[in-house]
């Protein structure tokens, strides 16, 4: 540095030696100031490049918790899908079951006016057929599993 400095100072023909020197002294202040500006610079530039990449991170975060949250909210309406349609075929069910049995019993009674034995016959084989029958319903609609798909975040 002090060899540029002198090199540059040397052409200059100046009289006086003390303005020799306040020029000298310039130049080797404006260029330390020169490099002092361009290292803050580069470090305000790494800074901000941190910044940038923080940002870009935290859009990225912001819109993988969106999705997820989207999956989330359809896996759930799928599933109360699923669930409404199990408490719905279950009541239909039990509601034929109800009206089946009334004409049973309306025939059962009708016949089982003079045996009472069959009557007790009949509403027994009734009786057991049907919850035979609701128990197989009920095991088909457990058959129906429920699930939900967890997926890793994209990187």
């Amino acid at each position: 540095m002090g060899n540029i400095i002198n090199d540059i100072v040397e052409d200059v023909q100046v009289k006086p030696s003390k303005a020799k020197l306040v020029l000298k002294w310039t130049v080797r202040i404006a260029v330390g100031l020169i490099g002092v500006a361009f290292i803050v610079g580069q470090l305000k530039i790494k800074s901000l490049n941190k910044i940038n990449d923080f940002e870009k991170a935290l859009d990225d975060n912001t819109k993988a918790t969106i999705e997820l949250k989207q999956e989330m909210t359809d896996g759930f309406n799928s599933v109360n899908k699923r669930i409404d349609k199990v408490y719905d075929d279950g009541f239909k069910t039990f509601n034929d079951f109800q009206k089946y049995n009334d004409k049973k019993l309306e025939l059962i009674i009708d016949y089982g006016k003079t045996d009472k034995e069959m009557l007790k016959r009949m509403l027994e084989i009734m009786t057991l057929e049907k919850t035979q029958n609701i128990e197989n319903e009920i095991q088909q609609a457990r058959k129906d599993t429920f699930s939900i798909v967890v997926k890793p975040l994209k990187k």
